[in-house]
Parts: structure tokens; C-alpha cells; sequence
């Protein structure tokens, strides 16, 4: 008998689950613009800020995902809720657990990014090679 190797289920859901280059260029910006400036007015704009990033961190996934990704609605709001949900929390991914997921289901891997380029850089980067 000639079996073919099938991944477990969990695994193959997992491999489905890819966003776009720019929506995790866009979690990872979003997540530091709100709360970088939250240091400035001591916290106090602390909830107003997990509020707006958890909107646009939503809504932008969304749109990258639907648009440019051509995913279907389900798929882009599941994806739009999840980057909400990791755009809002209080404190900077990027160098998280939860930054390196990201990067990863966007598909940068380690070698994309050098020891000598900025998130400035890899940012731009990663929108011009979904432009052409």
C-alpha cells in the first residue's frame, strides 16, 4: 500500500493561516505608534489608546487581507480580529512571543532581516516587494 504522509489537522489549519507581508507590517506599526506615546501622558490615555489601536490594527488587516489578499470575508475578519486583539495590547510586540508569530505567519523569516536594517527599513522594504 502506498500511503502518503498527511499532516495532522492542527498543523495543516496552521499552514493555511498566512497573512500578507503589509498586514504584519502594519500590526507590528500600529502596535508601537499608540503606545509609544502613551509613555508621554502617563498612562492616562492608556485605555483610549488600546481602543483606537485595536480598531485600526483591525480594520486594516481586514482591508490589506480582503484587497490585496483577495481572501474571502470569513478569513479576513478572523485574521482583522486577531491583529486587533495583538494591535491593542498595552505593551510593544515586537520583540515578543507574540511579534515573532506574526512575522512568521507573514512569512519574514530570519534571514529577510538583517542584523544592520531598522523596522523603518524592513517595513519599507516589505511594502515595496508587495507593490511590484
Amino acid at each position: 500500500m502506498n500511503q502518503e504522509k498527511q499532516t495532522p489537522a492542527e498543523l495543516r489549519h496552521v499552514k493555511n493561516f498566512r497573512i500578507h507581508r503589509l498586514s504584519g507590517a502594519w500590526i507590528l506599526l500600529i502596535d508601537n505608534l499608540f503606545f509609544v506615546g502613551t509613555i508621554s501622558t502617563g498612562g492616562l490615555s492608556l485605555p483610549i489608546s488600546c481602543i483606537l489601536a485595536f480598531l485600526s490594527g483591525g480594520l486594516g488587516v481586514f482591508l490589506i487581507e480582503k484587497l490585496i489578499n483577495k481572501n474571502s470575508f470569513n478569513q479576513s475578519f478572523l485574521r482583522g480580529l486577531i491583529a486587533g486583539i495583538l494591535s491593542g495590547i498595552p505593551i510593544s510586540i515586537a520583540g515578543t512571543v507574540y511579534g515573532a508569530w506574526v512575522l512568521a505567519m507573514a512569512g519574514i523569516k530570519q534571514k529577510d532581516i538583517t542584523d544592520n536594517q531598522s523596522i523603518i527599513e524592513v517595513q519599507s522594504s516589505i511594502s515595496d516587494s508587495t507593490n511590484k
